[in-house]
């Protein structure tokens, strides 16, 4: 039996550079920063974490049926934040504020808005408008 999942609590990201990604999550994002250490640093998002680690610095040591492994990155990340609906205009202008380069906004037929944009290492990350965000509707067809 599976044990069911509450919700992800941390999300680990390989930065190149970590100061110029604090700087991004904080000042531009406004995230909080929760830890700051050489080789990594942790922003508080909502109820949940980002982790900010330089390539190799999260290690995982062996276990009884698996060698040692570190994150050493190379691929691009998406994360989706939610934002309420009446800031979804702020949080244009203040991508243009800080020239981040962003794609859209583009909207559904609910009328809730989605803007793509890009941290410092080029991963795409996106603001979802939306009223609520309670459990997750089912489908429409």
């Amino acid at each position: 039996m599976s044990v069911p999942i509450v919700q992800i609590a941390e999300v680990a990201v390989v930065v190149t550079d970590l100061d110029r990604s604090v700087r991004f999550y904080n000042e531009v994002l406004g995230m909080p920063i929760w830890e700051r250490e050489k080789d990594h640093a942790t922003v508080r998002i909502g109820n949940g974490f980002i982790g900010l680690w330089l390539p190799g610095a999260w290690k995982a040591p062996p276990g009884e049926n698996s060698e040692a492994m570190a994150l050493d990155g190379g691929n691009r990340q998406h994360f989706n934040f939610w934002i309420h609906k009446k800031d979804a205009e702020a949080a244009v202008e203040n991508l243009k504020k800080h020239g981040v380069k962003y794609f859209g906004p583009r909207y559904n037929k609910k009328g809730e808005m989605h803007v793509d944009f890009i941290d410092p290492d080029g991963h795409m990350l996106e603001y979802w408008a939306r009223e609520s965000f309670g459990p997750p509707p089912d489908r429409e067809a």
